[in-house]
């Protein structure tokens, strides 16, 4: 599991859900770790909690 800051008391993903959206950023240009990261943090809400 992996701690999201957004919150205080953290929120937690589950490593396929971190997974798909590291594969999702490639898909859609990302090429660094910075750039994988950007996208999940633009990512919406929602789309965090549609993924298993």
């Amino acid at each position: 599991m992996l701690a999201d800051p957004r919150g205080r008391r953290g929120r937690w993903h589950s490593l396929v859900s971190a997974l798909l959206a590291a594969c999702c950023a490639v898909l859609s240009g990302a090429r660094s770790c910075a750039t994988v990261e950007q996208w999940a943090a633009n990512a919406p809400h929602d789309a965090w909690d549609s993924t298993p």
